[in-house]
């Protein structure tokens, strides 16, 4: 009899242990995250969406920065009117955008954040 409770002891043991490694390791998948592409690392087209620079960059660009940066304010500060003055200081703005230096009136929300911080991952392309 006590073999018997011993042997349902370690059923009940063995698949509660189950049933805990299932949950954990799904939680484990639901938290992975993908982290931007290094400075030179090919992004596989398939893993992240391309983000364009005219539908999505520019806007955010010209409502929240062209108010310093742009020949009508004659400031020091760069232009970032066009394409070729962003994509030429591109590593420069994902810095300053990524660690909420910029834009001086406040960080961009988190979404907008990453959709430069993305686009200069995925090598600033004019598309």
């Amino acid at each position: 009899m006590k073999n018997e409770w011993n042997l349902k002891r370690v059923f009940i043991i063995f698949g509660l242990g189950l049933f805990i490694a299932s949950c954990v390791s799904n939680v484990e998948e639901e938290r992975m995250v993908i982290e931007p592409a290094e400075e030179g690392e090919v992004v596989d087209p398939n893993m992240a969406p391309v983000i364009s620079f005219a539908d999505d960059v520019k806007p955010i660009i010209d409502a929240r920065c062209v108010v310093c940066h742009s020949p009508a304010t004659r400031s020091i500060f760069p232009n970032l009117r066009n394409f070729e003055e962003v994509k030429a200081r591109a590593e420069r703005v994902s810095t300053r955008v990524g660690n909420g230096t910029m834009p001086q009136g406040g960080p961009l929300p988190n979404a907008q954040m990453q959709l430069i911080v993305d686009w200069v991952s995925q090598g600033a392309l004019d598309n």
